[in-house]
């Protein structure tokens, strides 16, 4: 265990982090886009404002590499701060979003690295984040950190190698795929013959079962050749080492780690950002449904536990990010609404407060037939 915590944490400070802001006058905005940034586990949002005088003095004092930047505003407009902020900061991608084209001309007179129009497509922020990177590195010049293995199960299924993967037979992959989630667990002949082959046992089914086995631990000692990093036992458990699958990383941590506190707080926000997408998402495998309902519990567990832990030691901004991710994935989720107004609570946002409440409101009321707490009405109509 102390192993794979020493190997994850080498994980974790090796990530180049994109340093980024965001400064837009409507709260809406602010949230989608800090939602959308966390599809990036290579971008960080450290800052978030919707007062553009007030966020140019916050920028100051921090390092920032780019900031996502509303043209539109009051007092000082997009434009405005870009050039104000450029002066100071030679190093700071600026990246215009705006609802209308009409300034994209004026725009390019900061010299912006990119310019997005609302409503943002996935796709567009995509090639921007695609582009931020590249500009990063010419900057940041270093070694770049690629894997030459990886198994990624949340989300689309990828094997990442250097090396075109063959895999025979469809059943070579499944194979793969279901003693990936057993998770080192051995597999005896009969449970495989149950999950492959739909308990069949006859001599040809028998048969084609250790040559599928067989198949695979010969791409095995392809993708492996010294079995370090990867290797199949012989009573059929795969063994993995820390850093190289997302989820037997992430099923480690959730088993380790009933408490989130500042000393797996890193680790769980790194845990949390290999969460792509749900377990296995594109396969159909009967095996995998518990799993897949598992790995959905323990996110959220992980997600409202690091986020309360963040709001009581004071990382308001961090907590404020995670928290309206998680709510994007899970909106029905109670705990994750009222942890989000505690935090704009003490933020002292009145307009943010309010828009949260709304939402937190009509999900109790049209979505799960129940009041909101008395304590968070109240306090909305007080600002009312």
């Amino acid at each position: 265990m102390e192993a794979a915590k020493c190997i994850l944490k080498f994980l974790i400070r090796r990530l180049r982090i994109i340093k980024v802001w965001i400064i837009d006058d409507e709260q809406p905005c602010l949230d989608e886009l800090a939602w959308l940034l966390t599809q990036y586990s290579d971008v960080e949002l450290i800052g978030m404002d919707t007062n553009p005088v007030r966020a140019l003095d916050l920028i100051m004092e921090c390092s920032v590499d780019a900031i996502f930047l509303d043209i539109d505003m009051p007092k000082l407009n997009g434009l405005e701060l870009a050039l104000s902020l450029q002066e100071k900061c030679t190093k700071v991608s600026v990246i215009f979003v705006t609802a209308y084209g009409q300034y994209a001309l004026e725009a390019f007179k900061a010299h912006p690295l990119d310019f997005l129009l609302k409503p943002i497509r996935q796709e567009k922020l995509d090639d921007c984040i695609a582009y931020l990177r590249k500009h990063y590195a010419l900057l940041h010049p270093k070694t770049e950190l690629k894997p030459k293995l990886a198994l990624r199960c949340f989300g689309t299924f990828e094997l990442v190698c250097q090396d075109e993967i063959k895999w025979g037979t469809r059943r070579v992959r499944e194979l793969l795929l279901y003693l990936l989630d057993r998770n080192g667990f051995p597999a005896t002949k009969t449970e495989l013959l149950e999950a492959l082959f739909d308990g069949q046992e006859d001599k040809n089914t028998v048969h084609n079962l250790y040559m599928t086995i067989y198949r695979l631990k010969n791409l095995l000692d392809t993708l492996d050749p010294e079995r370090k990093r990867i290797r199949l036992t012989e009573d059929n458990a795969l063994l993995l080492e820390p850093g190289l699958c997302d989820f037997v990383d992430f099923m480690r941590f959730a088993r380790g780690n009933t408490v989130i506190t500042e000393e797996n707080a890193e680790e769980a926000e790194y845990i949390l950002s290999l969460f792509r997408g749900p377990y296995l998402e594109k396969e159909n495998f009967e095996w995998m449904s518990e799993n897949t309902y598992e790995t959905e519990i323990e996110y959220e567990r992980i997600m409202l536990g690091l986020g309360r832990y963040l709001i009581t030691a004071g990382h308001l901004l961090k907590a404020e990010r995670i928290l309206i991710a998680f709510l994007k994935r899970n909106a029905l989720c109670e705990e994750a609404h009222t942890l989000l107004l505690d935090l704009t609570l003490l933020t002292g946002s009145r307009e943010a407060y309010l828009q949260r409440y709304d939402q937190y409101a009509h999900i109790m009321k049209k979505e799960l037939r129940l009041k909101p707490k008395v304590f968070y009405q109240k306090q909305y109509e007080g600002k009312r």
